[in-house]
């Protein structure tokens, strides 16, 4: 398995040919720009195996991520602290980095999570980072929340 794959169209044939199986979700990491930062890929594998509406959901996520990203960047400028607030032209240029995307099938709540965050200078050397947790369902957003760690509170 290539440690990254590129940002293009999933069959159920590219997932169970280059995708790892760990703890019931396929994995990968997926490069998405030209920078080749990347993300890491979970499709939650149910009892079926994974399910043609879960490639077709990630297909339709990758079609449109511009678009969400644009709206999760809005959204994160309106939650900046006052602290924030002043290196807002800092903030505003630095591009959101997506960390993890999750495709599942079971949730009735959404189908898609993606988590982003932005890194920036906070003190001196000291770094601080922001983090926002999307969920989507039928490729509409249904919540955005700033998380303290977008990370840990995705494993729920």
């Amino acid at each position: 398995m290539n440690k990254n794959h590129k940002l293009e169209t999933l069959t159920t044939e590219k997932i169970k040919r280059n995708f790892k199986l760990i703890n019931s979700s396929y994995f990968s990491e997926i490069i998405y720009d030209e920078n080749r930062r990347f993300f890491d890929l979970y499709l939650n594998d149910g009892t079926k195996g994974i399910l043609e509406n879960q490639t077709k959901t990630y297909n339709e996520l990758i079609e449109n991520l511009n678009e969400y990203l644009t709206k999760i960047s809005e959204y994160l400028k309106s939650t900046y602290t006052n602290s924030e607030k002043k290196k807002a032209a800092e903030l505003n240029k630095k591009k959101l980095n997506i960390s993890v995307v999750q495709i599942s099938d079971k949730n009735k709540d959404f189908d898609t999570v993606i988590v982003c965050e932005k890194e920036y200078k906070y003190f001196g050397i000291f770094k601080k980072n922001i983090g926002i947790r999307t969920e989507i369902k039928n490729g509409r957003i249904t919540t955005m929340e700033r998380k303290a760690d977008t990370l840990k509170e995705n494993l729920k």
